[in-house]
């Protein structure tokens, strides 16, 4: 039953307090009321998007995240009929990247490619200007990378049980480098080196391209590395692979053997990569983003072209699975850093 007038749903208390509404008048009403303020909304969902999505990424152009997020913006851009703006905020970690999407107004409209890093080891090492359990509204895994254990092809070791020799035998002389203090790559060494008993310095880059120069050119004799970008050097003989740090072996280096296998049981160090939206992401615009990531992640070709990355244990996860996994990687993670008394000065 629709409201008589405006004016007797706002009861006057000087001429009308006296006035008797019939229960069922006075409940359509307010239905009604409610309705007109949730057709708007409604409407709003059911027209998104109408226009290009940026898409977050805390990284510069050209890397291995660069590409990965150029895959998948491609799928999206398919299943959800508008471009996506690549848009890139790099540095502190890549947790400036992650602040911009907490920040960003929750439309729908800006969404990141997020990974360990600014989720979970940034914010033990740095005070940020958002919550990774608080400040996000988790859409989809993606996939992970795991590192490779590198040595120059001086370094008389094949494997990780002689590195560990080695480095037991001359504890000064194996240096180990990696892209930064505080990257994966860093905590992977001190993970090792933990799990190991061993004592190897390490010797922070600022990236991963002069590191791994280096390491070809012998000024280095030991580095944590991505496996995407390390694969042609390995393929050229002018880097060895002892390990690679995931709980499984690479798909992209099949004949190396994980660190766990030689020796380091539960060792496993590796990069993840998510989709977070800011949170409080409207419900149907959440539900439309996690229903395409899911289909684009089991995309045959999309899975091929993510492999050759490097990457692995490619597909969807949901919201509550990568929430989940933020909290297991920030206590993880959050150990090695106290025990290793790393600081962004270290």
């Amino acid at each position: 039953m629709p409201c008589r007038t405006a004016r007797s749903c706002r009861s006057n208390p000087s001429e009308e307090t006296r006035m008797k509404f019939n229960r069922r008048e006075v409940l359509a009403c307010l239905g009604s009321s409610a309705a007109g303020l949730a057709m708007p909304m409604a409407a709003w969902a059911q027209s998104w998007p109408s226009k290009p999505i940026k898409l977050v990424i805390g990284y510069s152009t050209g890397g291995s995240t660069d590409a990965t997020a150029r895959l998948v913006g491609r799928q999206l851009e398919q299943r959800l009929g508008q471009p996506m703006v690549f848009e890139y905020k790099p540095g502190a970690g890549a947790s400036m990247g992650a602040e911009f999407v907490a920040k960003s107004v929750a439309d729908g409209y800006t969404i990141g490619l997020t990974d360990t890093g600014p989720m979970a080891v940034v914010p033990h090492l740095r005070k940020l200007a958002y919550d990774p359990t608080k400040d996000f509204t988790p859409l989809s895994y993606v996939c992970a990378t795991g590192l490779a254990v590198l040595v120059h092809p001086s370094v008389p070791a094949n494997n990780i049980k002689e590195l560990i020799a080695l480095a037991k035998a001359d504890p000064e002389k194996y240096n180990y480098a990696s892209s930064g203090v505080g990257s994966v790559h860093h905590l992977a060494g001190e993970l090792f080196k933990s799990q190991a008993g061993v004592k190897m310095a390490h010797v922070p880059y600022r990236g991963a391209g002069p590191a791994l120069t280096d390491l070809v050119g012998g000024q280095i004799p030991v580095m944590f590395a991505t496996i995407g970008p390390s694969l042609q050097m390995i393929s050229a003989g002018k880097v060895k692979a002892l390990g690679v740090t995931s709980s499984k072996r690479s798909k992209a280096l099949p004949d190396v053997p994980t660190v766990a296998e030689q020796g380091l049981a539960g060792y496993e160090a590796v990069l993840w990569f998510s989709i977070v939206g800011p949170a409080n992401l409207p419900a149907p615009i959440s539900a439309r983003l996690q229903k395409e990531l899911q289909a684009s992640l089991v995309d045959p070709e999309l899975i091929r072209e993510l492999e050759k990355l490097g990457n692995d244990d490619i597909g969807p996860r949901t919201p509550q699975e990568v929430a989940a996994l933020v909290k297991s990687e920030m206590e993880k993670w959050g150990r090695v850093i106290k025990d290793a008394h790393i600081t962004v000065d270290s």
